[in-house]
């Protein structure tokens, strides 16, 4: 219980921490698009001096009619205020129509380019968990909106100072009774946002979870990968349930916020500050009635407070706000500061002569970064890791040229085993060795750029084929690297019926004349990709998963014939790829039950024959 008040709890910041959080970002704004600092600041006085020149237009102009009747001085009032109006109007729709665009979008990319580097350097295992999700999809929507509000609120608030400065100067000459009160509903109004803010903050941060199941469900109605399954079975009436409920979720919640602003906002700022304009109209009037004031002064004067008012109520607002930005910020803040715990040494990493595991066990919930450990009950735990060994004691040994396979049935381990292999997670108990180093010694992206990897759930990008293969950037040197590697896994037929081959576009979700790939195509051009560079270890999981019995056979002897040479590690639970490898690891529900080659283990008759047994009967029905 008391843990769910702490999380309800508003949050509180120093006055120290909302500086230091807003000059941060403004700092980083100044970084990546300097102009931006300029051109703000720029804006921000010519706007306020415009805003200021209109008060006093106004109120010089009834004043030189009421008092002197002066006509001709009129004229002149009304010539100056009109040159100089046009000039800042000018510049401020050029700043806003042409600049301003040009560098919020420099300014996106910038920051995003950073979100998306920091995320592809976290470790695995803080993706295996709903909240640190929710924090990375904040931080990503709200990084450089707040950046933008944070610099246009400070153009906005040097424009409302100077503005402010100019007219209570003004309104001090005018009545400094007045003048007083509106300084005293300012606070007032102070306080209310302040606390509207933290509100805001509430809502959103309880709102995010609801909003990102939202977009997840919308995503998957206008994504192509979903259509097949949508239209032939039962999941639509699902998620449209779903949907209908998290909307009743979020209506709730929205009502629960809406009287919290409706307090503060409504009943609060909003109608002190009515109730103080009119009480100063009121006064007003009463001074004209008394004779104390001429009626062109008390038009004047009525003009000067209503935009006093209006502007004192938009300082307020912006000066509030950034308490309200402060705490965003620092959610940002947080998520840029978040370090992996996967790190690694500095020792150069030599030619692969062999790779060991030596007595490793692993467990996801131990294995989970310290700030998102999995033992809340409110967390759903990662798939496989309920208080359980995912691996357990794990010995293997590979050397140089071998072609092993790791089998098993799923759920046995098999890919948690090669995530320990390549370091997405390190091991809750046990060592790693390449080359008879602990392979922490290593920088961990140097130590993965020895291993080319083919996942069993490969993704192909929206872009040609070429760039699929590379795994990145294309250049027309690399076309017979690419033309080879595609030949390795049997797609060289395919690529000729390609209109435009290497250069033909993969999907139709950006190029109309792009090409969508069954299945079977998709994954030989994943696999592709271990040939296209020269990588001394290969992982490929389940490589022929999606292939017909022949394309199987022909695409394992292709692999084979292609890795003269190199370190081969199969993953898979069908056994017609395992039968090409030197040696064959049994696994089942984490722990290597049998080990050796497809003719040793047949002889056992253990887990391995009685699996293989059992397929080959199913292949010889078909």
């Amino acid at each position: 219980m008391s843990k769910q008040k702490d999380k309800n709890k508003r949050p509180k910041q120093k006055i120290f921490d909302i500086f230091k959080n807003n000059f941060i970002m403004l700092g980083k704004v100044a970084k990546h698009t300097p102009e931006y600092i300029f051109l703000m600041i720029a804006e921000g006085v010519v706007w306020g001096f415009l805003n200021s020149a209109v008060a006093v237009f106004n109120y010089t102009l009834l004043n030189a009619i009421d008092e002197k009747g002066d006509f001709e001085y009129a004229v002149k009032i009304i010539l100056f205020m009109a040159a100089f109006d046009i000039l800042a109007y000018a510049f401020e729709r050029w700043y806003w129509c042409v600049q301003n665009p040009i560098i919020k979008q420099k300014l996106h990319m910038k920051m995003h380019r950073e979100l998306f580097v920091k995320a592809r350097s976290l470790d695995l295992s803080c993706f295996d968990d709903p909240e640190f999700y929710n924090d990375f999809v904040w931080a990503m929507n709200q990084s450089d909106r707040r950046a933008v509000e944070v610099i246009e609120d400070t153009g906005k608030l040097i424009n409302r100072i100077v503005n402010s400065v100019t007219l209570f100067t003004i309104l001090i000459t005018v009545d400094p009774i007045v003048a007083l009160i509106l300084f005293l509903s300012s606070c007032v109004a102070i306080v209310c946002n302040l606390i509207g803010n933290k509100i805001g903050f509430e809502h959103d941060k309880e709102g995010n979870p609801i909003w990102r199941k939202n977009a997840y469900i919308n995503r998957v109605y206008h994504l192509p990968d979903y259509s097949k399954e949508l239209r032939t079975n039962r999941a639509s009436e699902l998620l449209i349930k779903e949907y209908e409920e998290n909307i009743e979720k979020q209506v709730k919640m929205n009502i629960k916020y809406g009287k919290k602003y409706f307090v503060v906002y409504g009943l609060g700022w909003q109608g002190i500050g009515h109730i103080t304009f009119f009480g100063i109209l009121l006064y007003m009037v009463s001074l004209l009635a008394r004779g104390e004031i001429a009626v062109g002064g008390f038009a004047a004067s009525i003009g000067v407070i209503w935009t006093i008012r209006s502007t004192l109520s938009d300082l307020i607002e912006r000066i509030t706000k950034y308490s309200k930005h402060s705490l965003y910020i620092e959610k940002y803040l947080e998520f840029m500061r978040f370090e992996p715990q996967i790190t690694g040494g500095k020792k150069d990493i030599p030619e692969f002569e062999s790779l060991e595991l030596r007595n490793v066990s692993f467990s996801y919930e131990f294995a989970s970064h310290p700030k998102y450990k999995f033992h809340s009950k409110d967390h759903k735990v990662a798939e496989g890791a309920e208080g359980k060994e995912a691996l357990k004691h794990v010995n293997i040994k590979i050397s140089k040229n071998d072609k092993i396979a790791i089998v098993g049935y799923n759920g046995a381990g098999k890919t948690t085993l090669i995530k320990l292999i390549m370091r997405m997670y390190d091991p809750t108990e046990g060592e790693i060795f390449y080359n008879g180093v602990n392979i922490k010694e290593y920088d961990p992206e140097a130590y993965r750029e020895r291993i080319g990897t083919v996942f069993q759930d490969f993704k192909i990008f929206a872009t040609t084929v070429a760039e699929n293969v590379m795994n990145g950037a294309y250049t027309e040197d690399d076309e017979q690297r690419v033309l080879d590697a595609l030949a390795s896994a049997d797609f060289t037929d395919r690529l000729k019926t390609l209109d435009e081959g290497i250069n033909t576009h993969l999907t139709r979700e950006f190029n109309d004349k792009g090409t969508n790939l069954s299945g079977g195509e998709s994954q030989k051009v994943a696999i592709s990709r271990v040939f296209a560079r020269d990588y001394p270890i290969i992982i490929m999981d389940e490589p022929s998963s999606a292939l017909d019995p022949m394309a199987e056979y022909n695409l394992n002897h292709s692999i084979l014939h292609n890795t003269e040479g190199k370190t081969v590690i199969f993953i898979s639970h069908r056994l017609s790829t395992t039968r090409i490898a030197d040696k064959i690891y049994m696994f089942d529900t984490g722990e290597l039950i049998e080990q050796g080659s497809h003719e040793e283990l047949l002889k056992m008759n253990g887990k391995y024959a009685e699996m293989f047994r059992v397929q080959s009967e199913k292949y010889q029905r078909q």
